[in-house]
Order: C-alpha cells, then structure tokens, then sequence
C-alpha cells in the first residue's frame, strides 16, 4: 500500500523558499528543496518572488516525475552544462 506524502511550498525566517513534506512541523525536518534568493534578485522580482519560486519547484517536480515513469529526459546521453 502506498502513503501520498503532501507538499507545500512555504517561506522562511531567513526568507528562503522551501519544498517540504506538509505533515512536518516548521523546522523539524529538513526541506526537500530550498531556494535561496539574492537580496538583489529579491528586489528585482519584488512581489513576484513567490511566482518565481513555485515555477522553479514545480518544473523539479515534474521533471522528477517524468524520470521516475520512465520517460527520461531527451538528450539524456549527451554531456549536460548548467548555465
């Protein structure tokens, strides 16, 4: 039988946006992603942060989600660069 975990997307103190399971208590467990902003990028996204932090979160979990069916990703046996 399979257990369907929850997950929120949430702020912290210290303003980083975090991915956790929606059933731990606030700095009980460790964030599955957390994401840092600059306080320049924070001033430049303004009221935007939010958006931009569910966009980033959300294309990891789809792609998680693609790889974990079997899908792949295309280009999968070519070098990867992150720019």
């Amino acid at each position: 039988m399979s257990v369907a975990a929850f997950l929120e997307i949430v702020e912290t103190e210290d303003g980083d946006m975090v991915l956790r399971r929606s059933d731990s208590s606030p700095g009980s467990a460790e964030p599955l992603v957390a994401i840092h902003f600059s306080p320049e990028a924070r001033a430049m996204l303004g009221d935007h942060l939010g958006e931009i932090a569910r966009s980033m979160i959300g294309a990891g979990v789809q792609m998680t989600g693609q790889l974990f069916a079997g899908k792949g990703v295309a280009g999968d046996d070519e070098p990867r660069l992150l720019h």
